[in-house]
């Protein structure tokens, strides 16, 4: 459900900031210097030894590859998802330019997308085992390949040379002739390595770079040819992204729209082109009151908000209250008024929707929270959070909150589950709990396919019956 914080995350990161102004020294002198020569002399020492500007917001004092080093570290070692971590670094570091920003974001992105072919070319050169390898180490290893093997502009000899300087800042000279052996050897035989990633076994997790549980998921589900095709969709991203344009439709963009006067002016708005499909699948009547239980950020609710053309009323919910702020930016950006905006989880039942034991509203968005697994190539750092184990706690969870929220659903009313993962349990298993359970009709069913034309993404659209 967060899928059009994650655009907008992209389209902030696109964001070229020019800043030409220079801190000005103060060369202003205290006492009055009875000679030229010892002006100048004077004016050396001060400058010498004046503390050095330590702020990061001119330059920044750290390579590029020192950077991209404690980002995966965040990632891999300290669970921090990579969104948030990009968007704290470029925060720390407001002196990088769009450049750098780049670099930074693909190279995170494109590590973690082949991070298992990275570790398999590493074990076929490392005397040591992965496991026992330092973390540092096994970074800048990966590093090292990614840009070896994915990357063209970099000169080989400037690789290595940086992996062994990253070594050595961390103190760790005595690892250093093992880093530089492993990647000489891997120059050496870098188009052989190609090929025998190329030969790999098709639905070998390497090959498609799943994860073994994800992997599992997508074979039971979807079998040898979809998987393949799925896992070829998500290395495939090109960086653009959707807006719901003028004409209320999907349009691919590229670049800086938060910068454009329609954005700001809320005539379009960031919104993944499946995600546009749950409004326009509710055929609801102008007036009608609607809850959308997990809002955050709010894109669908404002979306849905919109067509009713200012009439009725739009409940837009979320259990993390923190995340609120980005519907109510949404809501005021977009100028809509038919919006209530609350601090609520989903799971608590709310008696204002009910009313002589029948629910009130004319629809109920329940955008699930889920694994993600249909925008794995958006949220490449999935491959490292997902457990089958997660996958059933999950399936629970949205369980609870359907059981919870049908019942706000009036007699003839709409009940749209919908979640951004692919996986049978999060969603046709979950269809048919609603109709097992619950006095539902379903009306409409859709699913979207990684790349077809953008991320995967599952809905289901459920009338509640006229007589129980």
């Amino acid at each position: 459900m967060e899928e059009e914080a994650e655009e907008m995350t992209k389209a902030e990161n696109t964001k070229i900031k020019t800043n030409n102004t220079r801190s000005k020294k103060n060369h202003t002198k205290t006492k009055t210097e009875s000679t030229r020569m010892k002006s100048e002399a004077k004016g050396r020492l001060s400058a010498e030894s004046k503390p050095k500007n330590k702020r990061l917001n001119t330059r920044v004092e750290k390579s590029e590859r020192e950077l991209l080093l404690e980002l995966l570290e965040k990632v891999f070692y300290e669970g921090e998802f990579i969104h948030l971590a990009l968007r704290k670094l470029f925060s720390d570091y407001p002196g990088l330019g769009n450049r750098e920003k780049a670099f930074l974001t693909r190279s995170s992105h494109g590590i973690l997308e082949r991070y298992l072919q990275l570790d398999y070319v590493i074990s076929l050169y490392s005397s040591v085992k992965l496991k026992k390898l330092k973390p540092v180490v096994l970074l800048s290893l990966r590093i090292a390949i990614y840009q070896l093997l994915f990357m063209d502009k970099i000169p080989e000899h400037a690789i290595v040379d940086e992996a062994v300087k990253s070594i050595k800042k961390r103190k760790l000279q005595g690892l250093v002739p093992f880093v530089n052996a492993v990647l000489r050897k891997i120059v050496g035989e870098k188009e052989e390595i190609k090929k025998k990633l190329a030969s790999l076994p098709k639905e070998d997790a390497v090959s498609l770079c799943l994860p073994p549980d994800i992997l599992e998921v997508f074979l039971k589900d979807y079998g040898r040819e979809r998987t393949i095709a799925m896992a070829e969709a998500f290395l495939q991203s090109d960086g653009g992204f959707y807006i719901r344009n003028e004409s209320g439709e999907g349009e691919r963009v590229s670049g800086n729209i938060l910068e454009e006067e329609r954005f700001r002016s809320g005539a379009v708005t960031i919104q993944d082109f499946s995600s546009q499909a749950v409004g326009k699948s509710l055929k609801l009547k102008e007036g009608a009151l609607v809850l959308d239980c997990c809002s955050a950020p709010g894109g669908k609710a404002c979306h849905i908000a919109s067509l009713l053309k200012g009439s009725g009323k739009v409940y837009a919910r979320d259990a993390q209250k923190d995340k609120l702020r980005y519907i109510v930016e949404n809501q005021k950006r977009l100028g809509l008024e038919n919006m209530v905006i609350e601090h609520w989880d989903a799971r608590v039942l709310d008696e204002r929707f009910i009313q002589e034991d029948e629910g009130i509203l004319d629809g109920v968005l329940c955008d699930a929270p889920c694994s993600g697994l249909g925008v794995i190539g958006r949220k490449p750092d999935i491959r490292l959070h997902f457990t089958k184990e997660a996958l059933e706690e999950l399936q629970s969870l949205q369980r609870e909150i359907l059981s919870t929220v049908q019942a706000y659903v009036k007699k003839g009313g709409q009940l749209l589950y919908s979640t951004c993962s692919l996986s049978f349990k999060e969603n046709e298993e979950n269809r048919d709990y609603i109709l097992q359970n619950f006095p539902f009709t379903l009306i409409k069913e859709e699913k979207f396919m990684p790349g077809k034309p953008s991320d995967g993404f599952y809905l289901a659209l459920f009338q509640r019956k006229t007589e129980d």
